[in-house]
């Protein structure tokens, strides 16, 4: 057997940039994450979100570091997971921008309705996943939050958003076979 460790060696001469460009070539969905006590809720948006586990019902979430998010989840230990439809691109787009106000401010404009965590599920998304905070994991620049799903509600109607390649898109419509 031929020994190919020199060859199987990472080759990290790829810059952050690129990194994140290759990643973004995986279509994903938009989520927007909530969560805080009222009447000071927070949001943000956040494409890296997954299904866990099934028994117990578990989803994940990354988050960044250095987002106000964390300090939030800290003193909550609820959020509550918003799957956006492609109506929604604006909602997202406010939920990304570091401009906006945080605390009671924050959801002025923002049509919610309370979750089974107390925390707040945005009106028109597609589904919503009201979490408990499970357990965190480290992961380089990211924490990652483990959540049990206590309630969840899905419409079966609406197209999701999706984020490919930096840009916000839609689901084709399905081609008759």
């Amino acid at each position: 057997m031929a020994d190919n460790t020199a060859d199987n060696k990472a080759d990290n001469t790829f810059e952050s940039r690129e990194f994140r460009d290759a990643c973004g070539l995986f279509a994903t969905g938009v989520t927007v994450l909530t969560s805080g006590k009222a009447p000071s809720f927070h949001g943000m948006s956040a494409n890296a979100f997954s299904s866990l586990s099934l028994d117990p019902p578990l989803v994940l979430v990354c988050i960044d570091k250095k987002t106000h998010m964390l300090e939030v989840l800290q003193e909550t230990g609820a959020f509550t997971v918003n799957v956006l439809s492609r109506e929604q691109e604006k909602l997202c787009r406010y939920f990304a921008s570091s401009d906006r106000t945080y605390g009671p401010e924050e959801f002025a404009d923002v049509r919610y309705s309370i979750g089974a965590t107390g925390t707040p599920r945005l009106d028109g998304a597609i589904c919503v996943l009201d979490c408990t905070v499970h357990d965190v994991a480290r992961g380089g620049d990211h924490d990652i939050y483990i959540g049990e799903v206590q309630a969840l509600e899905c419409l079966n109607e609406g197209e999701p958003l999706l984020f490919y390649s930096g840009h916000y898109r839609s689901v084709a419509p399905a081609k008759e076979s």
